[in-house]
C-alpha cells in the first residue's frame, strides 16, 4: 500500500474511532439513567434495577399480607428483581447494539501499518455493563441484618410500604 493510500486509510479508522468514541460517550449517559421495574405477587411486589441489575429501590404494598403470606416475601421479591434484571439486560444490549457491530468492524491498523497497536486494543476492553464485575464495598449500604440498598448515592435504603 502507498503511502498516500496508507495516510487516507488511517485517517479514515481515526475518524471512525472518534465517532466510536461518541457513541460510548452517549450511550453511558442512557445507561446511567436506565432504570427498570420488575413485578411480582399480582403487583404487590415492585422492584427496580439499574444498567447493571442491581436493586435501587424495593416496594412492597401494603396489600401484599392481605394476599400472601410474609413467608412467601422473599421470593417475589426475588422474583421481581429476576424479571426486572433480565428486562435491564435486554434493554442494554439493545442500546450497545450499534456500538458492538462498529466495534467489530474496526479494521486493524496493523493491516495498514506495521508495529501499530490494533484499534480494539484502544477501546474498553468490554462494553457488557454486566461484566463490569462486583460492586466495591463503599458504594453500597449494609443494613444489620447484612442486606444490601444501593440507589448509587450511599445511602442506606429499605424496602418501601406504600400506604
Amino acid at each position: 500500500m502507498s503511502t498516500e493510500a496508507a495516510r487516507d486509510r488511517v485517517g479514515d479508522v481515526l475518524a471512525g474511532l472518534r465517532d466510536q468514541l461518541a457513541d460510548i460517550a452517549a450511550m453511558q449517559k442512557k445507561l446511567a439513567a436506565l432504570k427498570v421495574d420488575g413485578r411480582a405477587a399480582e403487583g404487590s411486589v415492585e422492584v427496580t434495577v439499574n444498567a447493571q441489575g442491581q436493586v435501587v429501590k424495593t416496594v412492597i404494598d401494603k396489600s401484599y399480607l392481605d394476599d400472601h403470606d410474609f413467608e412467601d416475601l422473599g421470593g417475589h421479591i426475588t422474583e421481581a428483581a429476576q424479571a426486572a434484571a433480565g428486562e435491564a439486560g435486554r434493554r442494554v444490549a439493545a442500546i450497545m447494539a450499534p456500538i458492538n457491530a462498529r466495534h467489530k468492524n474496526l479494521p486493524s491498523v496493523a493491516d495498514i501499518v506495521d508495529g501499530l497497536p490494533e484499534l480494539s486494543d484502544l477501546m474498553p476492553p468490554e462494553l457488557d455493563m454486566f461484566g463490569l464485575g462486583p460492586r466495591r464495598q463503599e458504594d453500597s449500604s449494609v443494613s444489620s441484618a447484612g442486606a444490601r440498598y444501593d440507589d448509587g448515592d450511599g445511602e442506606a435504603e429499605l424496602p418501601t410500604v406504600r400506604r
